[in-house]
């Protein structure tokens, strides 16, 4: 008989090496009392923990230049396993990358392209991301 708990701890375990924070906007404003302004609540947070990040397919986008004109854009995608009692995460939530045995993935953050697969007999959770932004680490 399958031992699918057996299987998801040992995915976690082997394949799950990262740290990450995955936030969500809430799109609602608050008001600093001090000032008078309406600013952007603060982001919910969605999962913090364990992650397994892994190069996956190319997307190629298109989108609008500075001018007008449309630039072809190619940005690659990514492939996270996150623990199978981690939140559903939603297309545009945002994932930052805490902890890494690769130093050069630490900070980078991800958007969330797609809600993630799905299947008859689960053991993780796949999410598609596309990468968005890099914070450079001043050495």
């Amino acid at each position: 008989m399958l031992d699918v708990k057996s299987i998801s701890a040992f995915a976690e375990r082997h394949m799950m090496p990262d740290q990450v924070l995955v936030t969500r906007g809430t799109g609602e404003n608050v008001l600093v009392a001090t000032t008078g302004d309406l600013v952007p609540a603060a982001p919910l947070v969605v999962h913090s923990g364990k992650a397994g990040l892994y190069r996956g397919r190319e997307r190629i986008r298109a989108r609008s230049g500075h001018d007008g004109a449309w630039v072809d854009e190619v940005r690659t995608g990514y492939r996270m396993l996150l623990p199978l009692d981690a939140a559903e995460l939603r297309e545009g939530d945002t994932v930052r990358v805490a902890k890494s045995q690769d130093e050069q993935a630490v900070g980078r953050t991800y958007r969330v392209a797609a809600l993630g697969e799905i299947s008859s007999i689960p053991v993780l959770r796949t999410v598609w991301m596309e990468e968005h932004n890099r914070e450079v680490n001043a050495a």
